[in-house]
């Protein structure tokens, strides 16, 4: 009868803690869930300028000069007016020279090259004196049709052409063609010996000795900026308002201005600091924001 009752006993004893164990499981899942969604990567603004920029299409960070340039297309993004500028603002957001080189029609990509600023001006790329301002070389491809973004490695500078979907190449002061048939390619950035690409088919990586694509992200197609974070880890935007945190096959939105109508064109970026810098084209305003892991 003792042991009867003790089997009864220890029975009732395990039924009893099997809804708390089960209750503690859940929690810690959902712990769980918690603490990888807020791993997720975030933007949080640290400041803008007022509208001051005119169709500002990109933002280059130059961390030897301390400072940020910017495009201004001060226009249509196809109109030969010679009404486009770049601008200087201190790394603050308060203005260093509105109107520093002057003269050009519709300036957009940008890349520091060998004491100049290139950059690309519809058909044209323009060499800009970084001490002076004034444009000291022009490049003129035999085809173009909408010359976009710009990159530069230690022996040259490479330009896409979204329109003719193209790449080129400035190297000794030649002009070549090193890619056809990369449809809606506009972000550039070069990696040793990689030319990573924002086209119509995502974020992929060109081979410059085999000529050869591969992919590494599908999700952001059509992009528009592109920098990189570390080694694995790049931050890109799409024009229409989105930016994304790009690691391997996974693709973060990271801000989403599009119900604003604010978009994000050529984005720069500060990787030591961690600071993504927006131009936002027809609200005319540059947004800095501080990326938190």
């Amino acid at each position: 009868m003792k042991s009867t009752v003790f089997v009864l006993g220890l029975a009732l004893l395990i039924f009893a803690c099997q809804p708390a164990k089960k209750e503690n499981q859940e929690e810690e899942t959902q712990e769980k869930e918690v603490v990888e969604k807020s791993a997720d990567p975030k933007l949080v603004k640290l400041w803008e300028t007022d509208s001051i920029m005119t169709t500002c299409e990109s933002v280059l960070f130059d961390g030897e000069g301390s400072r940020l340039f910017v495009s201004n297309i001060n226009g249509q993004p196809l109109d030969k007016n010679g009404e486009g500028f770049i601008s200087i603002l201190n790394l603050d957001g308060s203005v260093q020279d509105l109107k520093w080189a002057t003269g050009l029609n519709a300036p957009k990509g940008m890349g520091i090259f060998d004491g100049h600023l290139y950059v690309t001006d519809i058909d044209r790329v323009v060499a800009i004196d970084l001490e002076t301002g004034e444009v000291a070389k022009e490049f003129t491809p035999e085809k173009a049709e909408f010359l976009n973004d710009i990159t530069s490695s230690s022996t040259a500078v490479y330009i896409s052409d979204m329109g003719l979907g193209l790449i080129h190449k400035i190297e000794n002061g030649e002009l070549s063609t090193i890619a056809e048939g990369v449809e809606g390619v506009n972000g550039l950035l070069s990696k040793g010996d990689h030319l990573m690409t924002l086209d119509k088919k995502g974020l992929r990586a060109y081979d410059l000795s085999k000529n050869k694509f591969s992919m590494v992200n599908d999700s952001v197609t059509g992009g528009d900026g592109l920098t990189m974070l570390n080694d694995e880890t790049y931050i890109a935007s799409r024009w229409q308002g989105e930016i994304y945190h790009v690691a391997g096959n996974k693709a973060t939105l990271l801000l989403d201005t599009k119900a604003e109508e604010s978009q994000t064109a050529d984005i720069g970026l500060n990787a030591e600091k961690m600071i993504v810098y927006v131009p936002t084209f027809f609200k005319n305003k540059v947004v800095a924001y501080q990326l938190e892991k």
